[in-house]
């Protein structure tokens, strides 16, 4: 049954949305978390999970730096990547943790109708207000976004969308669909889609749980802002879709058991293809330096971004 509800896990409000067909979780306190995307009719979960989890709120953090703390609060899902993406860097006199404040910050929400609710912040190491709108429509969820530069100067951005997908609708059996025609590497290095310049490996096809393999590459050349994420064997697939004037790239990462050391331990399975608006992961500072692709956002200006993804059945399950 459409509408909003609330519950509390481990001391979390989550914000519930729902439709005929889909399940939405959102967690206002931590990042505007979308931590849950439940596909009803074959009762599946698409959005993957680290192994810790949603921890319980105000544990405490051992000392160690921004990737450290930022994992510990990862519970998987759904995530907005802003002022920084990848590396922390030092920005203004200020450190900018790995993948930005936003990530990590503290939202306070409302209702919009029976469909969506709005989650609003103001960043404390960058002059950021972050308006989040989350709404669902039928089998689609969407996260738009609004930041506005509060201070007097211009301020160097990245910003991405990341959509952490797992098991069942992510396998060696899934394949991965994308409108780029441009992969480039960690080293700068490019080739033509599907193709790992590095490697050689086809980026359409994924490989086994624990195989031994890390990815992460950065799709360029849309013609449009697609990437679909399907799984004929289950039934199902995950269409992602954005404004590709707006966010030209996408990041994809894949995690196959390739990272043997913290935070993964070869353990975690898990796809993510990110719109975003620069690239490499090398925070501002490295972005600036290299392909130059960071966003200025001028004093008082404003910007905004949306991100949607819609499942559906393929026809190869019953749905």
């Amino acid at each position: 049954m459409a509408g909003i509800t609330t519950t509390t896990y481990r001391d979390w409000e989550i914000v519930h949305l729902a439709s005929d067909v889909l399940d939405v979780d959102v967690v206002p306190g931590k990042g505007g978390d979308v931590t849950s995307l439940r596909w009803r009719p074959l009762d599946v979960d698409v959005l993957w999970k680290t192994r810790w989890g949603l921890r319980p709120r105000g544990e405490c953090s051992t000392a160690g730096s921004s990737q450290a703390q930022l994992m510990q609060a990862y519970p998987g899902g759904w995530q907005t990547v802003f002022p920084n993406g990848g590396d922390a860097t030092s920005e203004h006199g200020v450190e900018w943790g790995m993948h930005g404040e936003a990530w990590l910050a503290a939202y306070d929400w409302s209702p919009d109708g029976d469909s969506a609710v709005v989650l609003s912040t103001d960043l404390v190491r960058s002059p950021f207000s972050v308006t989040k709108r989350v709404s669902i429509d039928g089998p689609t969820v969407s996260v738009a976004e609004t930041v506005t530069n509060t201070g007097a100067v211009p301020i160097d951005v990245m910003w991405s969308q990341h959509p952490a997908l797992g098991a069942p609708l992510v396998g060696p059996q899934t394949r991965v669909e994308v409108a780029a025609a441009t992969v480039h590497t960690t080293d700068l290095a490019a080739g033509a889609w599907p193709t790992l310049p590095d490697t050689g490996e086809d980026l359409r096809q994924l490989p086994r749980p624990r195989s031994g393999v890390s990815r992460l590459a950065f799709l360029a050349d849309f013609t449009d802002g697609h990437a679909a994420v399907v799984n004929d064997s289950l039934g199902l697939r995950a269409d992602l879709t954005w404004d590709a004037a707006r966010m030209p790239y996408a990041w994809y990462w894949l995690e196959a058991g390739g990272v043997s050391g913290f935070p993964w331990y070869s353990e975690a399975y898990v796809l993510a293809v990110e719109p975003a608006t620069s690239w490499p992961a090398a925070g501002v500072t490295g972005v600036r330096r290299t392909t130059g692709t960071h966003v200025t956002i001028e004093a008082g200006e404003t910007r905004t971004s949306t991100v949607s993804l819609t499942l559906s059945g393929t026809g190869g399950h019953n749905e």
